[in-house]
């Protein structure tokens, strides 16, 4: 297999202000790689399907990675189910379709763990895809996530396309969301012991029964690990 980038390819970084996109660019900048292209989403709708493919007609992208997502936690996914699967599925296949027809040599796709089963035996293997329901408060999310992953199984089945589905654990680190209403898990917990210091409380009481485990993985270790080809 050929490396995954190389200093000629014009990387576009779609979602780089997002704490996985921005990461991902940060990593690409100190491995020396200068010809990044990114786009606010006041400059590309990454939804408005017509707006994606002239921006990759005008811009000869050659590696794409797609970090771009509409994302929150248990209290958001549970409260705007259709906003999390629309606005997804719309990201994810106006970038991947756009970036196939275009000639783009090879696309990462950024997923999420929580597309395996809810009780998915541990560790969890890759086979365990679609082998059970999924956990009922952000199934939406990760219904789309899944989408995102068979578009581009599909795409190198019958096409041939080079297309990489990374599936990170929790992510933390720069560039978090620490919203009380929306924010992921160690964001949140970060904000309320914060809280609880600044008010001298004498305790902190966190929602759950204390017994699911978590993994969490820095976002500038998730960086790191494409650019350096693994």
């Amino acid at each position: 297999m050929d490396c995954l980038i190389n200093p000629a390819d014009r990387i576009f970084v779609a979602g780089h202000r997002g704490m996985a996109g921005s990461a991902i660019c940060r990593a690409l900048q100190s491995s020396g790689y200068s010809n990044l292209l990114t786009a606010s989403r006041a400059e590309l709708d990454l939804e408005d399907g017509p707006a994606v493919q002239r921006w990759f007609a005008e811009h000869h992208s050659t590696v794409v990675v797609l970090a771009a997502a509409k994302v929150g936690g248990i209290q958001a996914n549970n409260s705007y189910p259709a906003d999390f699967l629309l606005d997804n599925l719309k990201i994810q296949t106006n970038v991947i379709e756009t970036a196939w027809s275009s000639g783009v040599r090879r696309l990462l796709f950024l997923g999420s763990s929580c597309i395996y089963p809810k009780f998915a035996e541990h560790p969890i293997r890759e086979e365990a895809l679609l082998t059970g329901p999924l956990e009922p408060t952000n199934e939406w999310y990760a219904i789309a996530k899944i989408t995102g992953i068979k578009l581009c199984e599909a795409l190198g089945r019958q096409h041939g396309f080079d297309a990489i589905s990374l599936m990170p654990t929790n992510l933390y680190g720069p560039g978090d969301n620490y919203q009380p209403t929306n924010s992921h898990v160690l964001p949140a917990l970060i904000r309320r012991f914060h809280e609880a210091a600044e008010a001298n409380a004498p305790s902190v009481t966190c929602g759950g029964t204390g017994t699911p485990l978590r993994e969490f993985l820095h976002v500038d270790d998730l960086g790191n690990l494409w650019t350096n080809g693994v």
